[in-house]
């Protein structure tokens, strides 16, 4: 099974550049804006127009500092993350007990938090290579798979099936039982269409 690690925000593909200055709303670049931030605001509605604004120009601004928190951490990566709640913060979680301290990143429009989570029990790679291992009896235990969503941070693996909640219900049993196979936890979103690929990427999403 293939897997994939999305960019941490669909923003990625606009420039810093486009936030250096608040477009004319009737420009394309205004029209887009708009879209964006209404959408953040749907999604977390406590945050301001400004407020979402500021958020979403931080977005493109750390995408290299979060690859660069990464590569730092390699070997005991779990997850790595953009957090909404309580404020906009990078969550880095990591394998192991040995601790390490929180830092703030500075950018352009501003302070991030980093919030260094550790005591997790795989690394990233760790958790899709035991998923991997057991692709086969995923598939032959669960009915209709459409696709799948990895948690490593929370050693969660989300089933998407085509079922609805009634045949979800059916399979608890199987689930319990897969879980001492896999050694994580794992549960059943129904109701989910075909993906064009069976895929399963870290985030939630089905390709």
């Amino acid at each position: 099974m293939k897997w994939k690690l999305l960019g941490c925000s669909f923003f990625a593909c606009l420039s810093s550049a486009t936030w250096a200055q608040v477009p004319d709303p009737d420009s394309d670049q205004g029209k887009e804006m708009q879209v964006l931030v209404k959408s953040y605001i749907a999604a977390h509605p406590e945050v301001s127009i400004d407020d979402a604004i500021t958020r979403l120009a931080v977005q493109t601004e750390i995408l290299q500092p979060m690859q660069d928190l990464r590569q730092e951490f390699a070997g005991r990566l779990t997850a790595i993350s953009i957090q909404h709640i309580p404020d906009q913060h990078i969550l880095v979680e990591l394998k192991g007990s040995s601790p390490v301290p929180n830092r703030t990143l500075t950018t352009a429009s501003g302070s991030t938090r980093i919030v260094i989570e550790t005591g997790h029990r795989h690394t990233e790679e760790e958790f899709y290579s035991i998923v991997e291992k057991h692709q086969d009896l995923l598939y032959s235990s669960i009915p209709d798979i459409t696709g799948f969503s990895g948690r490593p941070g929370d050693d969660l693996l989300e089933v998407y099936i085509a079922g609805n909640e009634a045949s979800a219900e059916e399979l608890k049993a199987t689930l319990r039982k897969l879980e001492r196979v896999l050694g994580l936890a794992i549960s059943l979103r129904p109701n989910m269409p075909r993906s064009v690929n069976l895929e399963y990427i870290q985030g939630g999403a089905v390709l």
